[in-house]
């Protein structure tokens, strides 16, 4: 009885609320692959840093949707990693993917994407599993 109670109580945790209460686990770094210019076709490349004690699921996998804002033309708004990684041989990566976010700015200046970032990730000491959402602003700085 006492097992069927707290089965039901860490069901009950998980789906309050995702990732309540979790470290964010998946630290999201930007940078463009050269100087932003006005008027032609840049890309910002988002790699990723994984806190320690973590790894994060290869399916399904780590995705990026972005929100469109004035003065930046984005190719597309739905990013998602490669599920293949040649080094794993389980479900986890070993080299973390990077997402390219091709833009294109309409005029020098400084602007920053929203977004949502979703992935799922366990925890090599406790195998607790667990999807977590995360709110990105992604920066673009435009010559």
């Amino acid at each position: 009885m006492l097992n069927t109670i707290l089965g039901l109580v860490l069901a009950l945790v998980q789906l309050s609320g995702v990732g309540s209460g979790l470290p964010q686990v998946l630290i999201p770094n930007f940078k463009a692959s050269a100087p932003v210019v006005a008027g032609k076709k840049s890309e910002v490349v988002v790699s990723f840093n994984l806190l320690k004690g973590f790894a994060i699921n290869r399916t399904p996998p780590i995705s990026l949707n972005l929100t469109t804002v004035p003065g930046l033309k984005l190719e597309k708004t739905e990013f998602k990693s490669p599920a293949d990684d040649p080094k794993s041989k389980d479900e986890y990566y070993v080299d973390l993917p990077a997402l390219k976010v091709p833009v294109t700015a309409a005029k020098a200046g400084k602007y920053e994407i929203p977004g949502k970032l979703v992935y799922f990730f366990c925890s090599k000491s406790d195998g607790f599993c667990s999807r977590q959402v995360v709110d990105v602003k992604v920066p673009v700085t435009a010559q």
